[in-house]
């Protein structure tokens, strides 16, 4: 055989192995079924746009709305900023290209896996169209996975649990219940704390009242009647700086108790943050004030004994 034609029946003997190769990987079926398996419920694109997500389960909706570049969560008249991480991360899980394999298309399945639509989370944008439509169904057999279906179609997949604990969750855990916004200890140059007949709370009791008492900063040093424990005073402002709340009344909702403690902090700026603490309502709950944010926030009774120290506890004890 001339040399030309064997080359030409080499060549085209080995086009051929490779086609057969290429077809081999783009066929085989653990490839296919990993390409199904990967899906993303949000385009990166609609993910910019959203400016309203609503939650719905078993009746009761949860909104949260986009303003001026921050999310907010309307709580009765009142909008009350959100946790801002809190919604970057579900809107990161449902824009990125994630393991949720399909599970079926059989629309008598649905109820019984919960895809009915009684848990649904909602992503709008702009013109108020659903940018995302998502039923939200019960977990799957290995309890790893939630069921996961769109409004109107059949299809159903399964996927990151994590998105039915968002659905699942109170208002209070979509709010920010921050205290006080961005302040630190560096920034703070005097403390006055005043009681109205305040004897501690839970077994925190005092057979005497808490007195008043005034915190002061003097270089590096802290003084009330005499120098302080530096570590104690700063780690109880930054308890006050840092502390949250378990939750926020409705703002159709009245206090009448009187405030049993105050807490003022003078920034070196000249500015000051102040917080006021009422007493227990008859439900044991302890409500706060801050001023300059129209809240009353919902004080758990461990937070509440941190921030109300008597003046001895800032004073160096070495049993402590």
């Amino acid at each position: 055989m001339p040399y030309k034609k064997k080359l030409i029946l080499l060549g085209s003997i080995a086009l051929l192995l490779i086609l057969v190769y290429v077809l081999t990987i783009v066929l085989d079926p653990a490839r296919t079924n990993a390409r199904n398996e990967r899906f993303t419920w949000l385009p990166s694109g609609s993910r910019d746009a959203a400016d309203r997500i609503t939650i719905t389960r078993d009746g009761e909706r949860i909104e949260l709305i986009f303003k001026n570049g921050l999310w907010f969560v309307p709580v009765g008249q009142l909008e009350v900023p959100a946790r801002q991480g809190r919604i970057d991360d579900l809107l990161r899980i449902l824009s990125t290209r994630g393991a949720f394999p399909r599970r079926g298309s059989n629309s008598g399945s649905h109820a019984a896996l919960g895809l009915d639509g009684s848990r649904r989370l909602v992503i709008s944008g702009g013109s108020g169209l659903p940018l995302l439509d998502l039923f939200i169904g019960y977990d799957d057999p290995s309890g790893m996975s939630v069921f996961l279906r769109k409004s109107g179609e059949n299809e159903f997949r399964s996927g990151d649990r994590l998105i039915s604990s968002y659905v699942n969750g109170e208002t209070s855990s979509w709010l920010n219940l921050m205290l006080f916004d961005d302040k630190s200890v560096a920034q703070v140059q005097r403390v006055l704390v005043y009681f109205n007949d305040f004897y501690g709370i839970g077994e925190e009791i005092s057979p005497d009242p808490y007195k008043d008492y005034t915190i002061t900063r003097s270089g590096e040093e802290w003084h009330m009647d005499g120098v302080l424990d530096k570590v104690r005073t700063e780690n109880w402002i930054r308890a006050v700086l840092e502390a949250s709340a378990d939750d926020i009344l409705p703002d159709e909702i009245s206090i009448s108790s009187t405030p049993m403690a105050l807490i003022r902090m003078e920034l070196g700026d000249g500015s000051a943050i102040e917080m006021q603490i009422q007493e227990p309502e008859e439900d044991g709950k302890t409500i706060a004030t801050v001023n300059g944010k129209p809240f009353m926030y919902v004080l758990s009774q461990w937070t509440a004994i941190r921030l109300l120290r008597n003046k001895d506890f800032f004073h160096y004890n070495p049993e402590s």
